[in-house]
């Protein structure tokens, strides 16, 4: 009979950073930027996967509610168009929200600090994320972010943005009622944001990197 050795397997978690180009963008030099990608009026923005595991439904439910207290943003959903495009535009119809729902397709890397930087509010409700770059993205571009108390979202925000439980419409809507109506709540956020996504670097995900191999090597 064969002899098995079992092994204890350790993971070690290795934080990824936004890139140099997501800063604080002026509107000045934003508004072209938006203009050409058909961007237009205050705005809530989302990007990522139009998928079942970002939430989509309801985040476009909150949004909906939203709009009984104020109809002055509008929300701005980037992402390419798959498969499961057509369920998210069915669901803006049913909730008579096609008037304010725009979808913008793939936006090219070097235009998302602009929409990121020109949105009074990035909203990323997603049940899992291996990681969740685009909330860093955001909190580099000085954007106020409300996103998920669950998977590796709590550990990536820290205390720089409001968390919400994804599967409670009703604290999705009201986390971005707060954001939007509290200018110092607003305000705070930004600096925050700024102060956590400068705590991240790719310099350190490569040093830690480094640090991970050499440790195998010496054990």
């Amino acid at each position: 009979m064969a002899n098995h050795r079992s092994e204890s397997i350790r993971i070690i978690v290795i934080p990824l950073a936004a890139d140099q180009r997501f800063r604080p963008i002026s509107q000045a030099e934003a508004k072209p930027i938006l203009r050409k990608s058909g961007v237009t009026g205050p705005y809530i923005f989302y990007i990522g996967a139009l998928e079942s595991r970002k939430n989509l439904p309801r985040l476009l439910e909150a949004y909906a509610k939203l709009r009984q207290w104020s109809t002055r943003w509008k929300l701005v959903i980037a992402g390419a168009r798959g498969v499961k495009f057509l369920p998210v535009v069915d669901m803006v119809q049913r909730l008579q929200l096609e008037a304010h729902v725009q979808f913008t397709g793939y936006i090219a890397d070097k235009n998302l600090p602009a929409l990121y930087a020109g949105a009074d509010l990035f909203t990323f409700p997603s049940l899992y994320e291996g990681y969740g770059l685009p909330v860093l993205e955001a909190m580099a571009c000085g954007t106020p972010v409300v996103t998920s108390n669950v998977s590796s979202l709590p550990e990536v925000a820290g205390d720089a943005a409001i968390l919400v439980d994804p599967y409670k419409v009703e604290e999705i809507t009201a986390a971005m009622r707060q954001v939007l109506e509290d200018e110092v709540l607003a305000a705070e956020l930004r600096a925050k944001g700024l102060a956590r996504a400068q705590s991240f670097s790719w310099e350190r995900t490569a040093r830690e990197t480094i640090a991970v191999y050499e440790k195998v090597l010496d054990d």
